[in-house]
């Protein structure tokens, strides 16, 4: 039988897994939806503006799916977790309860946005509410980022104090806002989603403009140019704040970072090691680049952490080094592939109009999700078996009653059921309304 524990994280896994799809869309849609209007308006150009259009309708089936989803996961937390939940409760529940605010925001401009389109004489004011609609997504994600950030680098109590006797002192509830990992979190988390959510969008641009005819071409044509451009910047965003994240890992939660690049001991000058397998305790069938690891963490006389340096039922499971070398290697795959459609443009070589690119896109769609799950998983994984580290042990804050395995398996199926459904849901709306119809209507 697995135990309880085991359960808990699985359910709590899976849930998360599919949420952060539907998050990270609902992040990156509504600036292609406000940069497609705004193109639009300018350029007085109806391939744009009936995408801002359709895309809102989109917006409104995954705004509902994604908050049904978030509320799931929410009583889940207080269902699995209830310890970890009356900690957080009394110190950093701050940043949970703005997020409502930023519903509200977002769910209140997103509903006038939706039926005032031609009710603005001015029709950026219509463009400007779409802003806010965006302002409220991201607003959603960096504060539900911050809780996280919390769970990585815990602050606002006394925690000495708690740790010898379980007693919460020296509350600072805003101190959940600053701490050690907040802002780069924030930031790397913030790119991610916005490359994540948007290369959903450019792969179905692609994979529709391979299936596109004479008068739906350029429309679909149009839709990838746009969402490719926001792409360029939320990939390199996406790399350069996980460089930093990276090395900031090394000053905060130095068994994380240990376990990512693989250093069963601290050494001096260390090499940046790719792959390899835990035989023993000891790691065998792996590249190690001379001197690399110290050069980017900027201190080659000063010794890498390495795992062997904290307890042994502390410290992460070794498969997260594996999970690290497939991020950075997809990493350096999507950097090269947007560096060279870029070039590819810029030297008028057309990528929009080859098919081979559009395949590409497509393929790559799908692995921009998975590149997502991984990091999620990679970092989530590697703090264990701290829900919050050095504070609270997983296994101290689970709810271990039986009865919770009833509601779980429910969940779980609910979860299975939502992306498939969205999809229906989704196809069911572009069905009623189809795109030649809309593109020839005045």
């Amino acid at each position: 039988m697995i135990p309880i524990v085991d359960f808990d994280r699985f359910l709590m896994g899976f849930s998360l897994a599919v949420h952060i799809i539907l998050a990270s869309v609902g992040i990156a849609l509504p600036v292609v939806i406000v940069l497609a209007e705004i193109i639009g308006i300018r350029k007085n150009d109806r391939h744009f503006t009936v995408m801002a259009r359709r895309l809102s309708l989109a917006l409104v089936v995954l705004f509902a799916v994604g908050t049904a989803s978030g509320t799931l996961v929410a009583l889940e937390l207080f269902l699995l977790w209830p310890k970890f939940m009356a900690l957080v409760g009394q110190v950093a529940i701050l940043p949970v309860y703005i997020e409502v605010f930023a519903f509200f925001l977002e769910s209140i401009f997103l509903a006038i946005y939706i039926y005032s389109w031609d009710k603005f004489r001015n029709r950026y004011a219509h463009a400007l509410v779409g802003v806010a609609v965006a302002v409220g997504a991201v607003a959603s994600g960096i504060l539900i980022t911050l809780l996280n950030s919390f769970m990585n680098t815990p602050v606002g109590f006394n925690i000495p104090v708690y740790l010898q006797n379980g007693t919460v002192t020296g509350i600072q509830p805003l101190a959940v806002f600053s701490s050690p990992a907040s802002s780069i979190e924030v930031m790397h988390v913030v790119a991610t989603s916005y490359f994540a959510g948007t290369f959903i969008f450019c792969a179905y641009m692609a994979l529709m403009l391979l299936r596109s005819d004479a008068l739906t071409k350029d429309y679909y044509r149009k839709g990838l140019a746009l969402t490719f451009g926001i792409l360029i910047f939320a990939t390199f965003a996406s790399i350069f704040t996980g460089a930093i994240s990276i090395n900031t890992l090394a000053k905060i939660q130095p068994e994380k970072y240990a376990a990512f690049e693989g250093n069963l001991a601290p050494v001096v000058d260390a090499p940046e090691i790719i792959g390899g397998i835990l035989v023993n305790g000891t790691l065998k069938d792996y590249i190690a680049i001379p001197g690399l690891q110290g050069m980017l963490l900027g201190n080659e006389s000063a010794p890498v952490p390495g795992l062997s340096q904290y307890p042994s039922g502390t410290r992460p499971p070794f498969v997260v080094h594996d999970m690290f070398d497939a991020m950075v290697f997809l990493g350096f795959g999507f950097g090269l592939f947007i560096i060279g459609v870029f070039l590819m443009e810029v030297f008028r070589l057309k990528p929009f109009e080859r098919r081979w690119v559009l395949r590409l896109f497509v393929v790559a769609g799908v692995f921009a999700v998975a590149l997502l799950e991984l990091g999620w998983a990679a970092a989530e994984i590697a703090r264990q078996p701290w829900i919050i580290y050095n504070v609270m042990l997983v296994s101290q804050a689970a709810n271990y009653s039986s009865s919770v395995v009833p509601f779980a398996i429910l969940f779980v199926i609910v979860y299975i059921l939502i992306l498939p459904f969205t999809m229906f849901v989704l196809l069911r709306v572009f069905k009623d309304r189809p795109l030649p119809a809309d593109l020839v209507s005045k």
